[in-house]
């Protein structure tokens, strides 16, 4: 690869980075805010409104870990093209 392509591709793997932990922030502070509309008291006595809050929380959650998951991965991804980058400089 050019060093324009490999600065290329840096730029658009630091945009998706960026994505995905917007997504990560988001998704948590939804689920956190679900969890806090939750009362004990109405947990005891479940009903359809507060499975589907647990649904959405557990949801967020999966949702936050995947994107933290992903960004270190282009995280990676952006160290090693840095290094090939500074390996053909």
């Amino acid at each position: 690869m050019t060093k324009e392509a490999i600065k290329k591709e840096i730029d658009r793997l630091r945009d998706e980075k960026n994505h995905l932990w917007n997504t990560m922030a988001l998704s948590i502070g939804g689920s956190v805010t679900l969890m806090l509309t939750i009362s004990l008291s109405k947990l005891l006595a479940f009903n359809l409104y507060d499975l589907f809050k647990l649904i959405l929380i557990i949801t967020g959650f999966c949702i936050s870990y995947l994107s933290l998951n992903g960004y270190f991965y282009k995280d990676n991804k952006i160290n090693k093209l840095i290094k090939n980058l500074k390996k053909e400089a």
